[in-house]
C-alpha cells in the first residue's frame, strides 16, 4: 500500500487581523497560553534552541497557522495524531497545533525500535502522523510490519510553503473548543502482559500539574530546561510548566547529550528550573556540580534519590531548592513532592513528601481501607490529576482505576507502591508491591520483557529478575529455558532471545545479559527461585587479561566500575553487556577525566568495545586529534603529558626498572 506523504507548513503566519483572541469556554490550557502571548507577543521568548529564539507571538502564530492546516486535513476533536519527533521548536509548534484542533497528541521517541513504533501505530490508530524528516523510512518500515493497513497519512515537519494555510483561512475554518476533560495526550508505559499501554491524560490534569503549583514556583522569568524525550511524561512538566506560565523553554536538541553538553546548556541558557531522573541527577552531582550552582530549583525523581548526593548539592548550592518528585504517568507526572530542605530529613532515603495541589493520596490495605499512621500500605491517588484510563484497554482500566469505598469514597488509581506516613506527615517510599522497577526514570515491567523473550525461537520459558547493585545500578538479569539442547544450541537460543529483546524493546528495557538454562529453577513451594537466579547471574567468570595493553586496562576499569560486572572481553560491545545511555554518559565523563581528552559522545557509539575505545584513546591518537583544534590547547597539553608519562613508564619497564 502506498501511504500519503507530504510536507506540513510550519512557517506559515496568519494575517494579524485574523489572529484569534482567547475563546470563552476553553479548558484553560490554550486560553492561558494565548492570553499571555497576546500581551507579550514580541518581547517574551517562549522557546530557545541554541542561537534561535521564538517569541510567544511567533509560537502562537505558527501553531495557529498549522492548526488551520491540520483542521483542513480533517484533524478535530476525537482525532489522534502520532508525533514522531525529537525535541525541537518544530515539535512544539506541532504539539500546540494538535491541541488547538481539539485533538490528542501521541508522542513517540525516535530512539525506540521500529517494532514498538509498529505496535503504537496499530494500537493508537492515528488519524495523522507528523514526523521529523529522518523518521520517514522508519515509519514506512513500521507500517509495513502491520497485519492490516492503516490509512493515516504521513506528513513531514518541514518549512516548505503549502496551500493549506491560505485555504483554511479562505474557507473560514473554525477550531473546536476544548474542555478540561478532553484527552490531551496518550503516553505509553511498560505493560506486564508484554503490551505497552497507552495512558490517556486530559487537559485538566496538566493544568493541575503546572498552574499555581504548591511544590515549585513558575514565573514569567523562569527558564526551564527541556531535556526529557516527548514520550516521557517529564516533558509534560517541562513544556507546559514553561508555556502556561510565560516562561522560556530551553531545548537540549541532542537525543543523547553527554554530561558536559547538559552542563553547557544550563550555563548558556541560564536555566533556573530543571528536572532530571535520579540517575542523571547523581551523575551531574558527581561530574558537573558547578553547572548546577545557578539553578534556582532542581526536581529529580523516577527512582530513589541518594541522600549524600542531595547534601553535596545543598552544600555547593545553598540557594538551589531540591525537590524530590514522585508519581506515575496515570496521575500526570507528579503525585507527591518533597522540598528537601537542609537538615529537615535524616533517614537513609529522601521522603517523597505530600500530595501536590489538586491531588489526594491515601495509604490503604488490601481492602482499600486507610491504615494507621506509620503502618506500610499501598498508596492510592485521586483528584484532578487522574488519567482517563488506558487506550483500548477497558479491562485494565477497570482493574487499576477503581471506586474506593467509604471513607475514601472516590475514584482512585492503585499505584502498586508501598509507602508509609512519617511522623511529620510526609510519605516515605518503601518499594513495589509487585516486581515493577524504574530504570532511567521509566517504568519497567519484567513481565513485558519475559513475554518478548518467550517469543524468540527455541525459548521454552523465560524469567527476568531485578537486582540493584551496591552503587545503585539497576540490572535486569534475564534467563531463558531452552529445554534439552546442546551447549552450542543453548548459546544460540540465548543469542536469538537477546536479539529479539533489542529489536522489540526500548533500550532502557534491554536485559543486562541473557543466560540460557535447561529449566527455570523453582523453590520447594513451586515458585520461581529468584535467589538462585541472581546467584547464577553473579557467578564470576575467569577472564584472561594478560595480553591487555595499559590503555585497554584503564578503559576496562571504568567499564567494570560503571557496569558493576567483571565478565567481558576486549571485543564485547558495551550495550550487549547491559550498558544503557545513562551509563554511557557516565563512561564518557570518566574517560574524559581519566585521559584528559575531549571526545564526542557519538564517538562512543562508533567505538563500543574496549579494543576500539583504547585505540581511540591511545596517547598518539588523542594528541594528533587535539593538535588539529587550537581550542583544546589545555586538553592537548594534558594528552602530551600523558603520552610522555606512558613513554617513560614503558622505557623503565623495558629496562627492568620498577613500576612508577
Amino acid at each position: 500500500m502506498v501511504h500519503e506523504v507530504g510536507t506540513i507548513e510550519l512557517e506559515g503566519r496568519l494575517p494579524s487581523e485574523t489572529a484569534r483572541a482567547p475563546d470563552a469556554g476553553q479548558s484553560g490550557l490554550i486560553e492561558r497560553f494565548d492570553t499571555f502571548a497576546a500581551s507579550n507577543r514580541h518581547h517574551a521568548v517562549a522557546v530557545q534552541a541554541g542561537q534561535t529564539a521564538m517569541t510567544y507571538g511567533d509560537l502562537a502564530d505558527r501553531s495557529l497557522a498549522l492548526a488551520y492546516s491540520l483542521s483542513g486535513l480533517g484533524v478535530t476533536s476525537g482525532s489522534r495524531v502520532l508525533l514522531c519527533a525529537k525535541r525541537s521548536q518544530d515539535a512544539l509548534v506541532a504539539m500546540l497545533a494538535i491541541v488547538r484542533c481539539g485533538a490528542t497528541y501521541v508522542p513517540f521517541d525516535p530512539a525506540y525500535p521500529t517494532q514498538q513504533l509498529a505496535f503504537m501505530l496499530e494500537d493508537a490508530e492515528p488519524d495523522l502522523i507528523l514526523a521529523d524528516a529522518d523518521m520517514q523510512d522508519r515509519i514506512a518500515d513500521a507500517l509495513g510490519q502491520l497485519p492490516s493497513a492503516i490509512s493515516a497519512p504521513v506528513w513531514v515537519l518541514g518549512k516548505s510553503c503549502g496551500p493549506q494555510v491560505k485555504d483554511a483561512v479562505a474557507t473560514n475554518l473554525k477550531l473546536p473548543m476544548r474542555q478540561a476533560k478532553d484527552p490531551l495526550y496518550v503516553m505509553y508505559t511498560s505493560g506486564s502482559t508484554g503490551r505497552p499501554k497507552g495512558v490517556i491524560v486530559p487537559d485538566g490534569a496538566v493544568i493541575r500539574l503546572v498552574v499555581d503549583p504548591n511544590y515549585c514556583s513558575f514565573r514569567p522569568d523562569e527558564v526551564v530546561l527541556h531535556l526529557a524525550p516527548l514520550a516521557f511524561d517529564a516533558s509534560t512538566f517541562e513544556i507546559w510548566g514553561a508555556l502556561l506560565n510565560g516562561g522560556c523553554l530551553a531545548i537540549v536538541p541532542e537525543a543523547r547529550p553527554p554530561l558536559d553538553d547538559i552542563a553547557s546548556a544550563i550555563r548558556d541558557y541560564r536555566v533556573t528550573t530543571a528536572w532530571m531522573t535520579a540517575g542523571l541527577f547523581h551523575l551531574m552531582i558527581d561530574h558537573q556540580l558547578d553547572s548546577l550552582k545557578t539553578v534556582r530549583q532542581l526536581l529529580a525523581g523516577g527512582d530513589v534519590l541518594s541522600p549524600p548526593h542531595v547534601r553535596k548539592l545543598q552544600d555547593a548550592a545553598p540557594d538551589c531548592q531540591i525537590i524530590n518528585g514522585y508519581g506515575p504517568t496515570e496521575n500526570t507526572t507528579f503525585t507527591c513532592c518533597a522540598q528537601l530542605d537542609r537538615g529537615a530529613w535524616a533517614s537513609e532515603t529522601a521522603p517523597i513528601g505530600r500530595a501536590i495541589h489538586g491531588t489526594q493520596v491515601h495509604i490503604v490495605d488490601k481492602h482499600l481501607q486507610p491504615v494507621a499512621p506509620g503502618v506500610p500500605g499501598q498508596l492510592v491517588a485521586s483528584g484532578q490529576g487522574l488519567a482517563i484510563g488506558y487506550l483500548r484497554r477497558p479491562e485494565l482500566t477497570a482493574e487499576k482505576f477503581v471506586d474506593a469505598p467509604a471513607p475514601i469514597s472516590a475514584r482512585v488509581y492503585l499505584t502498586g507502591d508501598l509507602v508509609c506516613e512519617l511522623p511529620n506527615g510526609e510519605y516515605e517510599f518503601l518499594g513495589r508491591i509487585d516486581n515493577q522497577v524504574k530504570i532511567d526514570g521509566k517504568r519497567v515491567e519484567p513481565g513485558e520483557i519475559e513475554a518478548v523473550l518467550r517469543s524468540a525461537d527455541g525459548v521454552v520459558d523465560a524469567a527476568v529478575v531485578v537486582e540493584r547493585t551496591a552503587s545503585g545500578i539497576v540490572r535486569l538479569a534475564a534467563f531463558v529455558a531452552a529445554g534439552a539442547c546442546s551447549a552450542t544450541d543453548f548459546a544460540e537460543v540465548a543469542k536469538l532471545a537477546n536479539a529479539r529483546a533489542r529489536a522489540v524493546l526500548p533500550e532502557y528495557m534491554w536485559p543486562t545479559k541473557v543466560i540460557p538454562l535447561a529449566t527455570i529453577p523453582i523453590t520447594p513451594n513451586g515458585k520461581r527461585d529468584t535467589a538462585a537466579l541472581i546467584a547464577l547471574f553473579n557467578t564470576p567468570v575467569s577472564v584472561n587479561r594478560t595480553s591487555w595493553a595499559e590503555v585497554e586496562g584503564q578503559v576496562a576499569a571504568i567499564w567494570r566500575r560503571v557496569l558493576a560486572i567483571d565478565d567481558f572481553g576486549l571485543d564485547d560491545v558495551f550495550f550487549d553487556l547491559g550498558g544503557r545511555s545513562l551509563q554511557l554518559m557516565q563512561v564518557h565523563a570518566a574517560l574524559q577525566q581519566s585521559f584528559g581528552v575531549s571526545i564526542r559522545i557519538t564517538e562512543m557509539f562508533a567505538h563500543p568495545t574496549i579494543r576500539a575505545l583504547a585505540n581511540l584513546l591511545s596517547p598518539e591518537k588523542t594528541a594528533d586529534r587535539l593538535q588539529e583544534n587550537p581550542a583544546h590547547s589545555d586538553v592537548r597539553a594534558r594528552a602530551e603529558r600523558q603520552r610522555a608519562l606512558l613513554a617513560n613508564r614503558r622505557t623503565r619497564i623495558a629496562g627492568g626498572g620498577r613500576h612508577g
